[in-house]
């Protein structure tokens, strides 16, 4: 699931800033801004009832601008808005929550949480092959 969510943060960043680098696995030595990195920080599940559990996500994208600080709030405002609703592969939305920004060292990073429930793969039952009943009442009443 932290692949495909992975992939939707990329593509939706692609439709606004198609011109712009976008790296999710490492960042190259020697890249040229501005670019993108997208890195899944932290992932959690909790079990729920039954077959049910929740998964957070908390994602960092990283901004490495061309220009300064003023482009870095510029890209977040655009990041604000293109971050809160996501499609995946299948066409399902999910929606992301507390997000901010923070400029450390001319970078931004940006953070959003992806948080939704599950369900767990059950394994069939298994059913008895055969069963034979025998029967017969008390007392020999009918």
């Amino acid at each position: 699931m932290v692949n495909q969510l992975t992939m939707a943060i990329a593509r939706a960043i692609k439709e606004q800033f198609p011109q712009t680098d976008i790296f999710t696995e490492q960042l190259e030595q020697g890249f040229e801004s501005p670019c993108f990195f997208v890195l899944c920080i932290s992932h959690k599940e909790h079990d729920r009832l039954d077959v049910r559990f929740l998964t957070e996500h908390t994602f960092c994208i990283s901004y490495f601008p061309q220009k300064g600080n003023q482009e870095c709030w510029e890209v977040q405002s655009k990041l604000n808005r293109l971050l809160e609703l996501i499609a995946l592969d299948d066409g399902s939305l999910v929606r992301g929550t507390n997000r901010k920004g923070e400029i450390h060292d001319n970078v931004l990073h940006f953070f959003v949480d992806y948080d939704f429930y599950m369900l767990k793969r059950k394994q069939p039952d298994e059913y008895m092959e055969v069963l034979n009943v025998y029967e017969k009442t008390r007392n020999g009443r009918k």
